[in-house]
């Protein structure tokens, strides 16, 4: 017991438990407000959040892989190459499943899919398609720029509440503290 008594101890003693609980404390609070900001792109984007009417990011991902499914199902009948089509939108799938947190990961999936949906797309132009099968290329087309021109929306608007987060806290003491307690910081919708 006199070991605790000594001030030296007392001092390293109180200091850890100071800093334990600062620790704690910002893995909880800030942890929170953090993972606060990665969820708005998969609710709903902040500045469309207000009327209520828009969709998140992560929900027009979700309907461009359901459009590439069916790009993929008149092109099969065509005998065209699909596979990276497929590859692609079953990772996009997967990223929004299974890497939430790494948004950089979710867009380079993303930017695979419409670069190998753009490669379909030509081919089927230069397919001889059914008139019927030639009238939903034409749809699916029209709902994958309209997807398309939404995710940048959208992820634009994620990216400007992320910046803003990041300009709040992304800073000495914080951005050391977040580190220490291992609290991630929110990604940007983009490349690293």
């Amino acid at each position: 017991m006199k070991f605790f008594r000594r001030k030296g101890v007392a001092l390293v003693l109180s200091a850890a438990l100071v800093l334990a609980s600062t620790l704690l404390s910002v893995d909880v609070k800030f942890g929170r407000m953090a993972q606060d900001v990665t969820d708005v792109f998969y609710n709903m984007s902040p500045t469309e959040a207000d009327n209520g009417v828009y969709r998140s990011t992560a929900s027009h991902l979700t309907n461009l892989c359901s459009y590439a499914d069916g790009l993929v199902t008149i092109a099969d009948n065509y005998g065209l190459d699909t596979e990276d089509v497929d590859w692609d939108s079953e990772s996009l799938r997967l990223s929004q499943s299974y890497s939430k947190n790494e948004l950089s990961y979710v867009y380079y999936c993303y930017s695979d899919l419409c670069s190998s949906l753009d490669k379909l797309i030509d081919q089927m132009h230069r397919a001889e398609l059914s008139e019927r099968d030639a009238s939903g290329l034409e749809q699916y087309e029209n709902s994958i720029a309209g997807a398309k021109a939404a995710i940048e929306t959208a992820g634009n608007s994620y990216n400007q509440y992320v910046q803003t987060f990041l300009r709040q806290y992304d800073h000495f003491p914080t951005d050391f503290l977040a580190e220490l307690a291992g609290v991630d910081m929110p990604e940007y919708f983009a490349y690293d």
